[in-house]
């Protein structure tokens, strides 16, 4: 079967994102919670939201590399965010990141990442199918 969004016609789904997927028949990857860190550790874009985004979704994409799969083959991403007032940057980035159909998403605004720097960090779950 591989994988299948689903978009009831009673759930509306308003931006970058699908209300949920079905997959079967293929391996699940979880990624932890990316950082805005290059591959020294080393935080970037230090109070840019948008270039942190850019930054954990090409960490994200190497950890799925590392198990064959892509950035299009992520179900669902969960996003924290330093502050509501990054929701559209970090919209933005993923719009231009993902394409439709789109992963399923949970944003919420936290009091604070473990580093101060951090603006943002997301993890995602992906399926490769067979």
């Amino acid at each position: 079967m591989g994988k299948r969004v689903l978009k009831p016609a009673s759930v509306q789904a308003k931006g970058s994102y699908s209300p949920g997927w079905e997959v079967s028949g293929g391996r699940v990857i979880f990624v932890a919670g990316q950082i805005p860190w290059n591959a020294d550790g080393q935080t970037v874009c230090k109070g840019d939201v948008a270039g942190q985004t850019r930054q954990v979704f090409t960490n994200i994409g190497a950890v799925l590399a590392e198990a064959g799969g892509t950035l299009d083959d992520v179900v669902k991403i969960t996003v924290f965010a330093a502050d509501i007032r990054y929701r559209d940057a970090i919209n933005q980035v993923r719009t231009e990141t993902f394409t439709e159909p789109y992963p399923a998403s949970t944003q919420v605004a936290v009091a604070s990442l473990v580093d101060p720097e951090w603006l943002v960090e997301i993890e995602a779950v992906a399926f490769i199918g067979d």
